[in-house]
């Protein structure tokens, strides 16, 4: 039990530095308008947020991190106006493989 709460406990932390960055950073209008701090600056708590968070349910760190990468791609791809059809076939094609690449292989004995 006490093993669950000390991996909770960093997903917590990052969803409030996350929530923090929400509510005090000022928002710009658009994307396009946006300073490189303040897309950097959510992004990342963004990225970071959902890694941990994932890797508790995964429990294989390029798992999470190729997921998350896969979201914020596809979050990116819709405030610029450039989420279609095509763009999110080939953004989740390439989160499939990633995950195909990085899924733990079966160990098998010697004999088999």
């Amino acid at each position: 039990m006490l093993t669950v709460i000390l991996k909770i406990i960093p997903a917590l932390i990052f969803f409030g530095i996350f929530i923090f960055v929400v509510l005090q950073v000022p928002y710009p209008k658009s994307l396009t308008q946006a300073s490189f701090y303040q897309i950097g600056i959510f992004f990342a708590s963004l990225f970071l947020a959902l890694m941990i968070t994932f890797n508790l349910f995964f429990k294989n760190i390029f798992l999470s991190l190729s997921f998350s990468l896969g979201i914020i791609f596809l979050l990116i791809l819709k405030a610029l106006d450039s989420l279609n059809f095509i763009t999110t076939s080939l953004t989740l094609l390439a989160i499939g493989l990633l995950f195909s690449y990085f899924k733990k292989a079966k160990k098998r004995g010697l004999t088999k």
